[in-house]
């Protein structure tokens, strides 16, 4: 009985760390993801700093909506769920879900839930790694129409 209850305690205490900062937010940086417009957008105050193409869930998969906080970067992660893939420049948004650096990011949705950003043409997720911090706020909006 016990172990069942620490269990439940320690998965749910892994889900909310992913979306409550583990360290102060930065001063004025925030980030944007719209998924309707297939666009990221990174702030400090009301000045756009950065923005990119993303590709985030095909139709049968789910990136959420909804606000959360930069969780752990690493410069390479490999996916847990999808045979070691690799996933450079990786900023965790909760549980799985991940802003990372992919080969391949048309102008539509193509993840399996992350939120990929092109390493090609100045390579930004290279770019996006390096500004956000820990405890950035991020906003995930909109609605792919599309198909």
């Amino acid at each position: 009985m016990y172990r069942w209850l620490f269990l439940v305690l320690f998965v749910m205490a892994g889900c909310v760390s992913a979306q409550t900062p583990g360290a102060p937010a930065p001063a004025g940086k925030h980030v944007v993801v719209d998924k309707t417009a297939q666009m990221l957008r990174a702030y400090e105050g009301d000045r756009l700093v950065f923005q990119s193409r993303v590709s985030t869930s095909k139709w049968d998969r789910f990136t959420p909506n909804g606000q959360f906080t930069a969780g752990d970067k690493e410069r390479m992660h490999y996916s847990k769920l999808f045979h070691n893939a690799p996933m450079p420049y990786s900023v965790q948004v909760v549980g799985d879900i991940f802003i990372h650096g992919f080969t391949s990011v048309p102008n539509h949705p193509a993840s399996h839930g992350c939120i990929r950003l092109p390493l090609d043409g100045g390579n930004p997720a290279k770019r996006f790694y390096e500004w956000i911090e820990t405890g950035t706020p991020i906003e995930i909006i909109g609605q792919w129409e599309g198909r």
